[in-house]
């Protein structure tokens, strides 16, 4: 009996030397595993990803949260309140820069921005000359990938064409709607939802898809980089066999998320105020696919670098080192 009560003692002392060691695993295992997520399609995947039954036997008890934006992702991820998160790679970058010990598994989303406009032809860039454009969060990934793209196509802003920002891509809806822009940059989901509300008002908006026009405009495929998901490094580090779950589970999401839109809608809207006709049309609209962060780094690195020439602290600096990206020997271990 005594030496049954002294070995459940040491196992204890262990667990609580285990937890010290790894601040944000002690959270986990008190309130279960945290996974966060942004509103959009990739709170759609997570969803899905977390419904893997092989995901209860490896982790436990799981939640998806959502984040409203990277000011209070940073507050999350560096007080160990989750472990885990979807985010686009610029945040992930800057939060790896700033000192957070993040790791970029790998991205998922290749591709959201579009571009609406109350007149046609919209056949590309340059047929925005001598119009007025709405782009919400100056300085931010909407804004950065127009403005490399005009430089592309020739034009300047202020002489050729005129931008005005907004705090947030609901004012760019409003103000789009009111008829007060000529055309709006906007992310999916706000995409679809946009121009279902300007056919419900008897408007026509013509579309353009900004991948098309960068693989146009630089000479490489028409996807860009725009999202994936990082991990605590100590998560990584205590359970790789985690990760390795998590990220196939993650690869079999996106793949029934893109063969299956109309049901991937309706679990979307049952976590989001979103419409399930809004997720299933961004779904249509957006491009897919998981590369991990090693098959991604080539094209990520040219995505933010271009971005970041325009802006170094949209990435918090320059690009990150090795140390961010999830090799393929670290899921080896567990």
């Amino acid at each position: 009996m005594i030496d049954s009560q002294r070995r459940r003692l040491l196992q204890l002392v262990a667990a609580s030397a285990a937890l010290a060691a790894f601040p944000g695993l002690g959270l986990a295992a008190g309130n279960g595993f945290q996974v966060a997520s942004p509103l959009g399609l990739p709170q759609v995947i997570l969803a899905r990803a977390l419904q893997d039954e092989r995901l209860t036997a490896l982790i436990g008890e799981r939640e998806l949260r959502a984040w409203r934006d990277p000011d209070q992702l940073r507050a999350w991820i560096a007080g160990s309140e989750v472990q885990l998160t979807a985010t686009p790679t610029n945040v992930a970058a800057n939060l790896y820069n700033r000192g957070v010990p993040v790791v970029l598994m790998n991205v998922n989303v290749w591709g959201t921005l579009g571009m609406l406009a109350h007149s046609a032809p919209l056949g590309s860039l340059g047929d925005l000359a001598g119009h007025h454009i709405g782009v919400p969060w100056r300085g931010d990934m909407p804004d950065l990938v127009l403005r490399f793209l005009l430089a592309r196509e020739g034009l300047e802003v202020g002489r050729d064409l005129r931008i005005t920002y907004q705090a947030s891509p609901f004012e760019t809806v409003q103000t789009f709607l009111a008829q007060r822009i000529d055309a709006a940059v906007l992310p999916e989901p706000m995409r679809t939802s946009t121009r279902l509300q300007a056919v419900s008002l008897d408007l026509a908006p013509a579309e353009l898809d900004l991948q098309a026009e960068w693989g146009r405009l630089t000479g490489t495929p028409p996807a860009l980089p725009q999202a994936g998901m990082i991990c605590r490094r100590e998560l990584l580090e205590a359970h790789p066999e985690w990760i390795r779950g998590i990220q196939a589970a993650v690869s079999e999401a996106v793949a029934w998320v893109v063969a299956n839109p109309g049901e991937a809608g309706y679990l979307g809207a049952q976590h989001s105020p979103l419409p399930a006709q809004v997720i299933e049309g961004a779904i249509l609209r957006t491009r897919l696919e998981v590369r991990s962060a090693a098959q991604a780094r080539a094209e990520l690195e040219r995505f933010l670098g271009a971005l970041a020439g325009l802006s170094p602290g949209f990435i918090g600096g320059g690009l990150p080192d090795d140390g961010f990206y999830l090799a393929e020997n670290q899921l080896d271990a567990g």
